[in-house]
């Protein structure tokens, strides 16, 4: 047993250190999810999506939009404002217009009319490059 404990003392340390290591790193990670809402973001880095990418035009069935506002650390922006384009054709439904702590912005849209429509996205005046391209039918 006693030649023994040199290795399990060596062993107890590596597996402290990696602990310790692990515990730091996901601390960093967690913590620096989201930047603060005075933060600038990124037209290139933000984007949207859609789910699902088609539906019914029966007034009932709705496409969500997704939209995430990242900075230039593709970290999430918080408090940032989306608008999102208009249609007359589509009934927009307002779920959380200002990006939480993700940057996560969220509108659902149905319509009574078949067709392809694309909207633009805007925060802070600024459009993004990725259009909302709904389809129903």
């Amino acid at each position: 047993m006693k030649k023994f404990l040199p290795l399990l003392i060596i062993f107890l340390l590596i597996l402290s250190f990696f602990s310790i290591y692990f515990l730091l790193y996901q601390a960093k990670f967690f913590i620096g999810r989201a930047s603060v809402s005075s933060a600038s973001f990124s037209v290139d880095n933000s984007y949207l999506f859609l789910t699902p990418l088609r539906a019914k035009a029966n007034g009932q069935e709705r496409i969500r939009v997704t939209v995430f506002i990242l900075n230039n650390q593709g970290l999430g922006v918080m408090g940032k404002r989306v608008i999102l384009g208009q249609d007359a054709n589509l009934s927009i439904e307002v779920v959380q217009p200002v990006t939480d702590n993700l940057g996560k912005g969220i509108y659902d849209i149905s319509s009574t009319k078949p067709g392809e429509y694309y909207l633009e996205v805007k925060v802070d005046d600024k459009t993004l490059p990725q259009k909302a391209q709904l389809s129903f039918y």
